[in-house]
């Protein structure tokens, strides 16, 4: 029997083990130059990010400050425009003698006495009635009445003159029981300056009275005057004035007062009424005002 012969095992090819192995440390140097020259990454720096007014994000952030709140209506600031202010421009008196025919007592019109404060319109008249004046149809009515006995009462209405001139009036006595109507140019809107005053004495009977001239009206002494006078519808009765002296008719070429000097450059017509200290009934129109 032939002896088997053993095929001898072959090893690897030493020429391949050689190429693998320098490739593979070729790979491995690569490899390790690589990671040698390899630079870390950039640390990434962070910019703060200021938020101001004008770059607020519309969604509300997470913060410790609260935000403020929307403004309200009431919290709005005034405008520049300012409001418009009203302005009044005052109404200037009514002429005398142009007054009573509108039914209105100019305040031109002084009151007396002084405790009589009378009340502005605001239409150039004062409030009625001012003390027991009013002014209706043309006229100034002078009305009161006392039942018992008192003091003596003095009231009436001044009105500035010219410094010289002449004034008219009609004055008519419906009721006169213990008063006297009283006219007069005065030097002051004061009854104790220098004057020429008119009283009509009233007892009762109206229908025929008389005129008298009075030195003052404190003494309140008669220095002449008319006769009885039918009153018909009233007397006409007219002041006439200048620089230097003062005097009065009862109009027309009925009675002519003296004129008396009393030198001023004011004059004041005074328009009233005087009682005495008992019971009094007072009913007196004023009429046909001019001034010239």
């Amino acid at each position: 029997m032939a002896e088997q012969r053993e095929t001898p095992k072959r090893g690897p090819d030493p020429t391949i083990v050689a190429a693998i192995i320098g490739v593979a440390g070729t790979i491995i140097v690569t490899l390790i130059s690589v990671y040698a020259n390899r630079q870390p990454p950039p640390t990434p720096t962070i910019t703060p990010i200021v938020v101001t007014a004008t770059s607020m994000p519309t969604s509300a952030l997470p913060t410790d400050t609260p935000l403020p709140q929307e403004p309200t209506l009431t919290s709005l600031p005034p405008t520049d425009t300012p409001a418009p202010t009203e302005t009044f421009t005052p109404v200037p008196p009514v002429a005398l003698g142009a007054d009573w025919p509108q039914g209105c007592i100019s305040t031109l019109w002084r009151a007396y006495p002084a405790e009589i404060v009378p009340t502005d319109k605001g239409n150039g008249c004062w409030q009625e009635p001012v003390g027991k004046f009013t002014a209706d149809g043309g006229g100034l009515f002078i009305a009161g009445n006392r039942a018992q006995r008192g003091t003596p009462d003095l009231e009436g209405l001044f009105a500035l003159m010219p410094e010289s001139g002449e004034v008219t009036f009609k004055v008519r006595l419906r009721k006169a029981n213990g008063v006297d109507f009283i006219a007069g140019i005065f030097t002051d809107a004061n009854l104790e300056s220098p004057a020429f005053v008119l009283s009509i004495p009233g007892d009762g009977n109206v229908s025929k009275l008389r005129i008298v001239q009075k030195d003052n009206l404190a003494g309140y002494n008669t220095i002449t005057g008319t006769a009885l006078l039918d009153q018909g519808d009233g007397y006409s009765i007219t002041f006439n004035f200048s620089e230097a002296n003062i005097g009065a008719k009862v109009n027309p070429f009925v009675f002519v007062f003296d004129s008396i000097p009393i030198p001023s450059l004011q004059k004041w017509l005074f328009i009233g009424y005087k009682s005495g200290e008992g019971a009094y009934e007072v009913d007196v129109i004023v009429s046909n005002f001019t001034v010239k």
